[in-house]
């Protein structure tokens, strides 16, 4: 990936522009190794957001500015650059294509903010279906899609972008349910208090950061590393995704790359794992529904598993491509 300051060293058919360069890392790494030998070109810019860097909102939004020029220099004629976050919400519809050429889209990753954001109030959604280029959103999920018609022209619905690992799945050595990453007033606290009744021999750990004591969990308030985050992926019977609203999860992506079960709601998730995949839930299911699922995760077959990834990833690539190629 590329700050910048620097220009990669040859165009590329598809540029991503990242600003959030410390949050959406493997997001960034899962879009541009995804495409490796498919004979789509990829080069990456990347901001690093004030959190990590210590700068300030004018400097960060000065460096994305730059960083959204230079991908209008770096995109081959007919190419497409795609923005991994709206900076500036709805207003980045119209930013980033008037600087980084019509051929751009804004991955909209939480149509409905689920902390406070700037622009996406109801002027600002309007000036931009006046002024933006059609279908220049992007988003992962038939949520996020219902959530933006009406409110936006034409959003793209395309999977997360997945990786292919080339481990080989292995049974988990201990009942363990996690539920992964920092807290949001939209997790469903309530859901996980209710299923300690039902799982009284699972091992049920919490861990990220911001999160309050929830009644029957181990919960570790924390900050997760990458390589640790990637070890309790790995070594979970289950990942839950206990929301009461969100429109898609880098967490449950990584969970599909080591192909160990992920439990959410089909709304959400379908579109990077298949209608089929095995765990997903309706929106109306029960504390008892979740409960069933999570056994059925604790008894799924490896090699049943590493097919459903082979699956989504395939699925995932196809869809990229189909869109970068268009």
């Amino acid at each position: 990936m590329t700050e910048p300051g620097a220009l990669p060293r040859s165009t590329a058919d598809l540029v991503i522009v990242n600003p959030l360069a410390g949050a959406l890392h493997h997001y960034t790494k899962q879009l541009e190794q995804m495409f490796h030998g498919s004979g789509i070109s990829v080069a990456a810019i990347c901001v690093t957001e004030p959190s990590i860097s210590g700068k300030s909102k004018a400097v960060w939004l000065w460096e994305y500015s730059k960083a959204l020029i230079k991908a209008r220099r770096v995109r081959r004629l007919g190419g497409r650059v795609v923005v991994t976050w709206p900076v500036l919400g709805h207003v980045d519809r119209v930013f980033a294509p008037l600087l980084a050429g019509r051929r751009t889209a804004v991955v909209m990753h939480d149509p409905r903010p689920l902390v406070r954001a700037v622009g996406y109030s109801t002027a600002v959604v309007k000036a931009a279906n006046l002024l933006a280029p059609k279908r220049s959103l992007i988003v992962h999920s038939e949520l996020a899609a219902e959530h933006l018609s009406g409110s936006a022209r034409g959003a793209i619905l395309l999977p997360h972008p997945l990786l292919s690992a080339a481990t080989t799945p292995v049974p988990a050595r201990s009942h363990v349910v996690r539920v992964l990453g920092q807290w949001k007033p939209d997790r469903d606290v309530s859901l996980l208090e209710s299923l300690v009744t039902f799982l009284p021999a699972a091992r049920l750990e919490i861990v990220g950061r911001g999160w309050p004591q929830v009644h029957g969990w181990s919960v570790r308030n924390e900050f997760i590393s990458e390589g640790e985050l990637d070890d309790l992926i790995s070594t979970s019977a289950a990942v839950l995704i206990p929301y009461q609203r969100y429109y898609q999860s880098g967490i449950a992506a990584r969970a599909i790359e080591v192909a160990v079960p992920v439990i959410g709601r089909g709304k959400e998730l379908s579109s990077m794992t298949g209608e089929d995949y095995p765990f997903l839930l309706g929106l109306d299911a029960s504390v008892r529904d979740w409960a069933e699922m999570i056994r059925s995760a604790f008894d799924s077959e490896p090699v049943l598993l590493g097919r459903v990834r082979a699956a989504a990833t395939a699925r995932a690539l196809n869809g990229w491509k189909a869109w970068a190629g268009s």
